[in-house]
């Protein structure tokens, strides 16, 4: 893959092993964590990730077996979790890599090959994938039934647990609990998230899925003590040139200058992953001040007004930062870190911190 040069973003592994701890502190010390690298990461480049907690962690989950084909080629040995539905033409891969599916339909038996390892998946109110909870009984039995595969556990998805106090995690939570006492004892168990982790005290059963808490966010409005954003995004002011009163700028000559002053360029647009909704919504730092953005985003630059503030070409510019990270950007145009993140464009070289 081709190597964008325009801008570098950076991954803090230090904090990164920090975040696992501070979640730990919440879990019995028997309680198992999963950590969960799909979409690469969440952005952060889920390889480097992976190596980074693999002796932290006992299990890792991806979205799709390529996903998951990746980190055994780059020599994670850790069970890893594959969430997407089994498809025929790739089913074989889960045992030429040693990755374990999931199972969430009937006809998902017949998919896998003799041999595989499998999670089951209920569907207990996320209204998504899964079985539902009045079928366990029957998919006991087909799991005893289809004995040339490996039953190694069983899962459900919490769908309100970033908000404390949701009676749909309880309701949730319970039926979970009641499909558990079916199966065998010895099948690993998990549907707490970040947020169950952090904002319930209910039985974590003996696993735990950490994804964005990981990365440094709570996965909704109410903070998690000691986690921090393990991300920033920095590229270089490309050209400053001086702009004068009411001199517009961009697509639409929506936004004008209020005053004489100078216009700071910077060779990053929607195309990286700066979403054009964000346009004249955000402000950047350079040396330590901060400067609006102004104008329409575009494909491949935007644009911040200076002031009577001059800067050489190449003068570095913070663009995610700790005073302006993923949930400041999500809560500007009504979306979530998760979407921020997963947007930045893998073609942008990551540069890791120990």
């Amino acid at each position: 893959m081709i190597q964008k040069s325009n801008s570098t973003i950076e991954v803090n592994l230090s904090q990164l092993k920090q975040n696992l701890q501070t979640l730990r502190s919440y879990l019995d010390s028997d309680t198992r964590v999963m950590s969960v690298v799909k979409a690469d990461a969440y952005g952060h480049g889920a390889v480097e990730v992976a190596g980074t907690l693999e002796p932290m962690v006992e299990v890792f989950a991806v979205n799709d077996i390529h996903e998951g084909i990746q980190l055994r080629k780059q020599d994670i040995t850790k069970p890893i979790l594959v969430f997407e539905v089994p498809q025929k033409t790739t089913a074989s891969e889960y045992r030429v890599h040693n990755l374990t599916a999931t199972v969430s339909a009937k006809e998902h038996f017949d998919l896998l090959p003799n041999g595989t390892s499998y999670h089951l998946n209920f569907d207990t109110g996320m209204g998504r994938l899964g079985f539902a909870p009045r079928e366990a009984e029957q998919v006991l039995s087909l799991v005893e039934e289809n004995q040339n595969l490996f039953c190694t556990g069983l899962y459900s998805h919490f769908a309100t647990a970033d908000s404390p106090g949701s009676d749909l995690v309880t309701e949730q939570h319970r039926l979970f609990k009641k499909i558990r006492e079916q199966f065998p004892q010895e099948l690993s168990a998990h549907i707490a998230n970040t947020g169950a982790t952090a904002f319930y005290s209910a039985e974590k059963f003996d696993m735990v899925r950490l994804g964005i808490g990981l990365y440094g966010y709570a996965p909704g409005k109410t903070d998690i003590d000691g986690v921090e954003p393990i991300l920033q995004w920095k590229s270089k002011l490309v050209q400053v040139k001086p702009i004068t009163e009411q001199s517009t700028v961009s697509y639409g000559a929506n936004w004008q200058a209020p005053t004489d002053g100078n216009l700071g360029i910077i060779p990053v647009g929607y195309d990286d992953g700066l979403k054009r909704s964000l346009s004249e919504e955000l402000t950047v730092r350079i040396n330590g001040e901060t400067y609006p953005l102004v104008g329409t985003v575009t494909m491949n630059y935007c644009m911040v007004f200076l002031g009577d503030d001059e800067y050489e070409p190449g003068t570095t510019v913070e663009l995610l930062y700790k005073e302006s990270n993923a949930r400041d950007w999500a809560s500007k145009i009504g979306t979530i870190p998760y979407e921020v993140l997963t947007s930045l464009n893998p073609k942008i070289p990551r540069e890791y911190i120990l």
